[in-house]
Order: C-alpha cells, then structure tokens, then sequence
C-alpha cells in the first residue's frame, strides 16, 4: 500500500505541474507566424503620394489571408480602395485553394485600420486579379485581371460591392493588370503581355470602341516598367502611372512613371523620384518584396494607398492557418 500510495501522489503531482506549465506557456506564447511566405495587404498615408507611411505600423499587415473566412485562401493581394456610403470598402484579389483560381475579395472599414471581411464578390470558372474598382457617372466598374479568358471584360455593379454583372469586352487578347484613366478628354488603358510587353488603347466611352495605339507594343521584354502595379493619378495636371520592376525577381518593387506624352500617336514617360517608390522592407510581412501600390486622394488633400507584401505574416487566429 505505501508503495502504490507514492505512485498515485507522483501521478498527481506531475499532473498539476504539467497544467501549471502549460497555462504559463500559452500566457507566453507569441502570436504564431506563417512559415511560408504569403501576399498580405497594408495601407499607407502621405501628404504625397511620393511619400507615405503606414497608417498604423504597429498592426501591419493590417489584412491577410487570415481574414478570409472563407474560401480556404493561401493569400491576399492587389488590393484597390473605394468609397461609397459611409464605409471604406477594399477589393482585391484572394487565391482559393479548392479551386486554384483567383477570385475578387470585399473587406469593408469605417477608418482604414479594422477590416470586417464581407465575402466573394465575383468568381468566375477563370482565374481573377487585379480588381481595379472605379465609379463613372452613376455606374460603379470593376476591371479585374481576366487574362486566362482570352479578353479585358469589364464588369458593372448591380447591387455594390458584392453583385457584379459582365458590362462589355473591350480588347481581346491575354492581358495582365489592365489600368484605365480619363486624360485630357479620353479614356485610356495601360495593360502588359507577355513577355513584359506594354500595350496602350484608347476610347471615348468606357466600355469602348477601345483602339491600339499605334506604336505598341510600346515596350518589349521590359520587366522594369511594363507591368502596371496599381492605380494611375494625376497630380498638377501631370499623369503618373505605377509599374512593377521585376528585373531581381517578381514582385520586388515599384516605381513611378511620369507620362510627358500621350496622344493617338504618341507616347513618352520618364522614371520619377523617389525610385522606387515601394521596396521589400524590414518587416517580416514584406520581406521579400512589394509589388502593387494603389492610391487615392481624400477631400483634405491627402492620399492613402493600397499596397501589398510577401513575406512572413501573422496568424491572429489561433486555430491557426485556414489552407
């Protein structure tokens, strides 16, 4: 009896150190990090968009693939912002693991920082990116990526954000990361094939006739500058436009293009400072580069921008990853 007395006071005494132990551990436990590197979005601010920071550096990434829900997501990317009501909403791309395509994601904030993920607002049997929202008149457009369709299709919102209906195919051909702007009285469109090729087209409406400009392709194998990164905007009157620079890699950087001329049979641009204008950086989260920079002016003046990073991000479920 002595002998088996001992046994069962060891047993519990162990037990109670093993609970002790294991409470103060998960006390002490850092937030779990992903082990693979993965696209995550952030949003930066500046008086220029030459020069921003992040808007709250301390939680950035401030949306990873570990604020989808759902579809199961590996990662998040090419995010673009838009405004309508009183919320913010965030549009970008989320790569579905089940299905092994892109599809257009909806997040929405009321201050930029906390984004509530909403859900899927357009999948299609083809892989989506690149979700450029834009509003026209009364009509709000999205222009995602569609290369894998064999055409640039543009899609109108029927019930906004989350209910999109194909408008017109404007130019067909497999085309990445198509950008339009209107510019001294005309819609234009930047968009890059392969192999880092970029095409210029041209319209009076938006959803077209769309003309090639005549000198295209305006660049061939041109990994510096011929894949658009992001949102084209007009500061003082000048046009600028974001283009990816994949000569070390892709998705290591951006850089800015000032456009000193573009006509129906023209076209000139020139590298602008700072270059680049976004870098991998000495985050965990972008580590390994920066590949999308999309900005927006406020009534105030200012800009916020969209970007993305790869790199190593944090899990702030603790169940841990969803793919």
């Amino acid at each position: 009896m002595p002998t088996l007395r001992a046994a069962l006071r060891s047993v519990v005494i162990s037990t109670i150190l093993s609970v002790a132990l294991s409470s103060c551990a998960s006390k002490d436990t850092p937030t779990p990090i992903d082990t693979k590197p993965s696209w995550s979005i952030d949003i930066v601010s500046g008086s220029s968009p030459f020069s921003t920071t992040p808007l709250e550096p301390t939680k950035s990434p401030l949306f990873s693939r570990h604020d989808v829900a759902s579809p199961p997501t590996s990662f998040v990317a090419d995010p673009f912002i838009a405004r309508e009501g009183d919320s913010w909403q965030l549009f970008f791309e989320l790569f579905n693991t089940q299905t092994n395509r892109g599809e257009i994601g909806i997040a929405e904030s009321s201050n930029l920082k906390d984004w509530r993920y909403r859900g899927v607002a357009l999948a299609e049997p083809f892989h989506l990116s690149y979700p450029f929202v834009f509003r026209v008149g009364a009509d709000i457009f999205m222009l995602p990526e569609t290369k894998q369709a064999g055409a640039i299709r543009l899609y109108r919102a029927t019930r906004y954000p989350l209910q999109w209906t194909l408008a017109a195919t404007l130019v067909q051909g497999q085309y990445t990361d198509s950008s339009p702007i209107y510019w001294n009285g005309r819609w234009w469109m930047f968009a890059c094939s392969a192999p880092y090729s970029l095409s210029i087209f041209f319209a009076d409406q938006i959803t077209g006739p769309w003309k090639p400009h005549p000198r295209n392709p305006i660049y061939k194998n041109a990994p510096d500058r011929a894949r658009p990164a992001g949102r084209p905007i007009i500061v003082n009157n000048t046009l600028y436009r974001f283009v990816q620079d994949n000569r070390e890699g892709y998705g290591k950087r951006v850089r800015a293009m000032r456009v000193t001329s573009l006509s129906p049979t023209t076209f000139a641009e020139h590298i602008a400072a700072p270059d680049p204008i976004l870098q991998s950086g000495h985050e965990e989260w972008n580590g390994n580069g920066m590949h999308h920079f999309a900005p927006l002016q406020l009534p105030d003046g200012s800009w916020i921008a969209a970007v993305d990073g790869s790199g190593l991000n944090p899990n702030r479920h603790p169940q841990g990853s969803r793919d």
